[in-house]
């Protein structure tokens, strides 16, 4: 196998999630050295630790707890190459129905905990980046940053305002950062892996399901490893070129008037 990832030390939330999992374990196929947050998949977590993963638990509702994770983590590494934000959490209801807790854990999680730790991580990111702008070698490794998305953040969803609410907030970071970064040579893009069965979707009725199957070009639901490798391929040196883009998996897009 290439080994497009070699040398690469990447970071991603919510490592043991479905789409988490399958990146993680194909990224160190192709030779990265990868870092995982979770919060309680234990045991998927010392799977992914057996095949040489590191876990690093983690709260990304609180940050107080993303601090004590950051203070271990960069008293151990010094740079970073790729930054994926994968975490997401979901308490779905109507908005008539939807506690304030709700709406702020959900945002806690899927949206100021990206802004977070990025901020936080950039420092690490911009070191290959200041070394690329002294040295202009077209060929050197850039750092990236991927926010992991959702047809809810372009769409809406009934029922979910707060998690569309932070889908669309990352998207509309993607955009923003894209534009802040690229100068630091940070390439900042956004993947929607389309909708699959995960822990986030266990709970959808079977009507739920065959509506988002609708809505697939293929009438089909997204292969995780599919998706994995998609990002597999973005995170590495083929893709130097490209920020600022939303990437849709697995997903028919908004029909345009005109």
């Amino acid at each position: 196998m290439n080994q497009y990832l070699s040398g690469k030390k990447i970071l991603i939330t919510g490592g043991t999630s479905e789409l988490g999992t399958a990146f993680v374990k194909q990224a160190i196929a192709h030779g990265a050295e990868i870092h995982f947050t979770f919060f309680s998949a234990a045991e998927r977590a010392k799977e992914l630790e057996t095949i040489g993963a590191k876990k690093h638990k983690a709260d990304l509702s609180s940050t107080e707890t993303i601090d004590s994770f950051l203070e271990a983590f960069c008293r151990e590494n010094k740079t970073l190459d790729i930054l994926i934000h994968n975490a997401a959490v979901a308490a779905d209801h109507l908005l008539e129905k939807m506690t304030e807790e709700e709406w702020d854990r959900v945002l806690a999680t899927n949206l100021k905990a990206p802004f977070y730790l990025t901020q936080k991580l950039l420092p690490l990111l911009e070191k290959k980046g200041s070394h690329f702008a002294r040295t202009k070698k077209s060929h050197f490794s850039l750092s990236k940053i991927f926010m992991i998305v959702s047809r809810a953040g372009t769409e809406g969803l009934a029922g979910a305002s707060n998690y569309a609410a932070a889908k669309g907030g990352l998207i509309a970071m993607t955009l923003a950062l894209a534009r802040e970064l690229g100068p630091k040579k940070i390439l900042v893009n956004a993947v929607n892996p389309g909708f699959m069965r995960s822990r986030l979707t266990a709970a959808l009725s079977e009507k739920v399901i065959q509506r988002a199957l609708g809505r697939s070009p293929l009438e089909t639901l997204a292969d995780p490893v599919e998706a994995a490798n998609f990002l597999i391929y973005l995170s590495s040196d083929l893709v130097s070129r490209v920020t600022g883009q939303v990437f849709h998996f697995e997903s028919r897009p908004l029909q345009q008037n005109g």
